[in-house]
């Protein structure tokens, strides 16, 4: 299947060849190359757990040639992309995949599943290189300037502060230095909406500043820890990772923009933001060590991250997750806090558990993280399956279930109870079926709920033109602002596909019915969601993505929302971009339309 034209480390939807390389033999993880018939690019670093970073990012390059019948692909990857130890020889493995799009199955040499876990990388082919590798500083000095109109206030906007760069440069063969200076997000689309209007948490959305996610995880650390999307507007940030034979090392420092509101009421602080990590590794022992720093000159808050993880026998693993954390403010005293966890896994080709008991106390503090809940101990279970199957009707059976409690620290009173059950089966005529069954037991304004949520979705993606799946949930919730629980179905549809090679698009559709709710100004029993998508892309260096985003749930005197982006991007040279851009926002208040913003914004980098 050829797929489409598509920018970097967008899926092109079609057959690929896949090249891992691997150059450390005691950390587990893979460098991904990816190989299209319309030479789309698409890179990536395969962690332990088998997670793919699309976010990192190298210079290789392919020709693909189809000749009588043959797909041919002769691709460079260059070494100064990649982290090694500087003397030879080096003793590296490869493992190569075939994806067939249409058949939807992989063949790979050697034969390996990542239900192998870490034998999936100790069980490639090796590779002996033994001339030594020219050292190679691959620097680069991207620069850009952006100018943003203000269509609302028609007012355009072009001062020092519409400048910026970016610069990476290796100093050694096993390390990368990173700094950016006032970087700029316009060019990421804004974010899908979301059934997240009954939630008692504040929303969470995906990381998406590419500076501090690139690379592998060097620090050590998930977004519980450090959320980047707490820098509302970075100043700056520069970064330093690298590695030895034995030791993985990062350092992370950012500072945020002072922001204030039209009233000159500071919503975000310009507080500095530090990490430091090492992770001593051996062939079956890691330790990370993480100190996270978050401060200005009225306050600080560190927390000591700490995580030792031992094979001690094959695919059976003890680890301990220890943070400890200090806060210091003028208003207040010193707040000390700590958050542990002690685990088990087990993995097998076709089965996996976790076992883990766990404690918050009350003051435990991760101002550069995000956390929901505090003072309480617990526990946790999770089982997966997965299987394979040679058979015309089935191809895969994948099942999940997870337990888990949350008890009060002081009291011993349950908190919550979780209990989750999925099941998907996946035929081989592209109709996949899957069942997921969750229950919650809820402790919440001093009386127990129990929620759930039965759903059955299934989906088709035979067709090239349209993969559709539908999802039908019925729900008991907390409707949290009124102080009680109410049934409701919930029905969820989508709709994707390629139109040629030149075009894809994306539509998803939520509709959220309660039963019985009463009639208030602050809840809305019966709104829908969307999220639209299209994309034109003339090659993979030009391409035009547009996008809808829409709810129609009636809070007060608001009854709708509209989200509208679209993006015209263009690499005129390696890693260098013009990038000419709308986005705004609509809401409906009082049946009167009103923009929130509404803006344009062209955005050129050139890289040195």
């Amino acid at each position: 299947m050829v797929g489409k034209y598509s920018p970097n480390d967008v899926s092109a939807q079609a057959d690929q060849l896949c090249v891992q390389i691997i150059t450390d033999q005691i950390n587990y993880y893979s460098y991904g190359f990816i190989a299209n018939p319309l030479e789309n690019k698409s890179d990536f670093v395969r962690s332990t757990s088998h997670s793919l970073d699309y976010d990192w990012n190298s210079s290789y390059e392919y020709t693909s040639t189809n000749q009588n019948s043959k797909w041919i692909v002769i691709m460079k990857v260059p070494f100064k992309d990649l982290r090694f130890n500087v003397k030879p020889p080096y003793q590296w493995k490869i493992i190569l995949t075939r994806y067939l799009k249409n058949e939807d199955k992989y063949y790979t040499t050697p034969f390996l599943t990542t239900q192998m876990g870490k034998d999936y990388f100790r069980n490639a082919i090796d590779i002996t290189i033994n001339e030594e590798i020219r050292r190679d500083r691959n620097f680069y000095l991207r620069p850009f300037s952006i100018i943003k109109s203000d269509l609302l206030e028609n007012e355009t906007k072009f001062d020092h502060e519409n400048f910026g760069f970016d610069l990476s440069f290796n100093p050694t063969s096993s390390s990368k230095l990173k700094a950016t200076y006032n970087p700029d997000f316009s060019d990421v689309p804004i974010d899908d909406e979301t059934n997240d209007f009954n939630s008692k948490y504040a929303s969470f959305y995906a990381e998406n500043r590419y500076f501090f996610i690139k690379d592998f995880n060097a620090l050590g650390i998930n977004s519980t820890s450090f959320y980047s999307r707490q820098i509302v507007q970075p100043d700056y940030a520069v970064k330093f990772t690298g590695k030895t034979n034995l030791l993985t090392y990062g350092v992370l420092s950012s500072k945020a923009k002072q922001v204030a509101n039209k009233d000159g009421i500071i919503i975000n602080s310009n507080d500095i933001y530090n990490i430091i990590a090492l992770k001593p590794s051996t062939e079956n022992f890691s330790f990370q060590f993480t100190l996270l720093n978050r401060m200005n000159k009225d306050y600080h808050n560190e927390v000591l991250h700490l995580k030792p993880n031992w094979e001690f026998q094959k695919d059976q693993y003890l680890w301990f997750d220890i943070n400890l954390s200090i806060k210091d403010t003028l208003e207040n005293n010193s707040t000390k806090g700590y958050y542990g966890i002690v685990g088990y896994d087990y993995r097998n080709n076709d089965y996996n558990f976790t076992m883990s008991a766990t404690q918050m106390s009350r003051d435990y503090t991760v101002d550069m993280g995000k956390i929901y809940e505090d003072d309480y101990y617990g526990w946790n279970f999770n089982s997966t399956l997965n299987r394979e199957f040679k058979n015309k009707l089935l191809r895969s059976i994948k099942s999940n279930i997870d337990a888990s409690e949350e008890i009060d620290n002081k009291t011993s009173r349950l908190l919550e109870r979780y209990a989750h059950f999925d099941l998907c089966l996946n035929s081989n005529y592209h109709l996949d079926f899957e069942l997921d069954c969750t229950s919650v037991k809820e402790f919440y304004s001093e009386k127990y709920f129990d929620k759930y949520q039965i759903s059955f979705q299934t989906t088709w993606s035979k067709p090239k033109l349209f993969n559709a799946f539908v999802g039908i949930n019925y729900v008991n919730y907390i409707i949290y602002a009124l102080n009680n629980d109410y049934q409701g179905r919930y029905l969820q549809m989508g709709l994707r596909g390629i139109i040629y090679k030149y075009a894809s698009y994306s539509i998803s559709v939520d509709n959220m019915n309660y039963f019985n709710i009463p009639t208030v100004d602050n809840v809305d029993n019966n709104y829908w969601l969307a999220n639209m998508d299209i994309s034109f892309s003339f090659s993979n260096n030009l391409d035009l993505t547009s996008g809808i985003r829409f709810n129609n749930y009636e809070y007060y005197d608001q009854s709708q929302h509209i989200g509208l982006f679209s993006n015209l991007r263009w690499q005129f040279k390696k890693r260098s971009y013009v990038y000419l851009g709308y986005n705004s926002a609509n809401d409906k208040i009082n049946e009167v339309d009103e923009y929130s913003y509404q803006q344009a914004y062209l955005k050129i980098s050139y890289s040195f």
